[in-house]
């Protein structure tokens, strides 16, 4: 069996009604633990930024660009009590 992945895109709520909004990798665990996440829950994360480069093509041009993503090595629920706060 392979092992288990999960893409997420995380918002990060900025004054004024702005909101940045990251990709996120999760594998394992993590990745399973995601799956019980719902739109809203505030969640804690531990991990590294990464890069990886990939190929996208316009008209008939192939061009090279840069993703940037943070992969976790550990994520946590923040309790319901501080998401009221």
């Amino acid at each position: 069996f392979g092992r288990e992945i999960t893409d997420l895109l995380i918002a990060v709520n900025r004054p004024y009604n702005k909101s940045d909004y990251i990709p996120v990798i999760a594998w394992g665990r993590n990745a399973r633990f995601s799956e019980k996440l719902e739109i809203g829950d505030r969640i804690r994360l531990w991990g590294r930024v990464q890069s990886r480069e990939y190929q996208k093509k316009l008209g008939d041009e192939v061009v090279t660009k840069v993703a940037y993503e943070v992969s976790i090595t550990r994520m946590e629920v923040v309790e319901k009590e501080l998401q009221k706060s």
